[in-house]
C-alpha cells in the first residue's frame, strides 16, 4: 500500500509538472501572437499612411496641372486679343483691348478708359490681379461715354492705370494667389511696337515652386493714336 501511494504520489506531481509546463507554454504563444500582430498593424499602417501620401501628392499635382493651364488660357487669350502691350515692368503689364465693336465710346484708335488692362502683382499678398473696366449697373450710354476718358498716346500707362483703380470703376479680379513673381519679355524695346510678348509667373504652390510660361502673338497689333 505505501508503494501504491509512493506511486501515486509520483504519479500525481508528474501530471502536476505537465499542467504548469502547458499553461507556460500557452503564454508563450499568446505573447508571440499578439507582437506578430502588433508588427502586422505597425506594417500595414506605414503601408496605408504612404499610399494615402502618394494620393494626396498626385492629387495636388494635378490641382496644380489643371490651376497653371487655366492661368495659361486665360492670359494668353488676354494677350492674343490685346491690341498693343503699353509698359511693363517687374510687377506690372498694362496693355490696351483696342476699340471695342458696339460699345458706347466709338472707335477712335486711341485708348480709352474702357479699353485699358493693367495685370498687376501685390508683393504683398502674392495676389495677381487683371484690372479692368467695369461700369456701375444702370449707367447710361450718355454716363459712360462722359466717363469714358480718352489717353493721349504718350502717357504714362502705368500712371494712368494707377490712377484708374481709384476711381471705383476698375476692379481686380484674381488670376492667381500665391505668386512670387512675374517677368514679361518683349520682342521690342519700345512695348508699343512689341508684338510678341512672353510672361513667366512663378508660383510658390506649397512646397513646390512652379512656373507658368505664356507666349501669345498680340493678333492685330498697332500702337495707339
Amino acid at each position: 500500500m505505501r508503494l501504491l501511494n509512493g506511486d501515486s504520489g509520483l504519479l500525481g506531481v508528474g501530471r502536476g509538472a505537465r499542467g504548469r509546463c502547458g499553461r507556460a507554454m500557452t503564454l508563450v504563444e499568446l505573447v508571440i501572437a499578439l507582437a506578430i500582430t502588433a508588427i502586422v498593424a505597425a506594417v500595414l499602417a506605414i503601408l496605408i499612411n504612404a499610399t494615402a501620401v502618394g494620393t494626396n501628392a498626385n492629387q495636388d499635382g494635378r490641382r496644380g496641372l489643371t490651376r497653371m493651364q487655366a492661368i495659361k488660357a486665360q492670359l494668353g487669350d488676354a494677350f492674343a486679343n490685346a491690341r498693343c502691350i503699353l509698359a511693363v515692368d517687374s510687377t506690372h503689364v498694362v496693355y490696351w483691348e483696342g476699340d471695342v465693336s458696339g460699345a458706347p465710346t466709338p472707335a477712335n484708335g486711341a485708348v480709352n478708359f474702357s479699353e485699358l488692362r493693367m495685370l498687376e502683382l501685390d508683393a504683398a499678398t502674392g495676389n495677381l490681379n487683371l484690372y479692368a473696366c467695369q461700369w456701375p449697373t444702370g449707367y447710361s450710354t450718355a454716363s459712360i461715354i462722359a466717363a469714358d476718358q480718352t489717353y493721349a498716346a504718350g502717357s504714362d500707362w502705368l500712371s494712368a492705370a494707377q490712377a484708374a483703380k481709384l476711381t471705383g470703376n476698375f476692379p481686380g479680379t484674381l488670376v492667381a494667389s500665391s505668386v512670387t513673381g512675374i517677368t514679361a519679355c518683349l520682342d521690342s524695346a519700345s512695348p508699343t511696337q512689341a508684338r510678341l510678348v512672353q510672361l513667366r509667373i512663378d508660383i510658390n504652390d506649397g512646397s513646390t515652386p512652379r512656373s507658368v510660361i505664356i507666349g501669345a502673338a498680340l493678333q492685330s497689333q498697332a500702337a495707339p493714336l
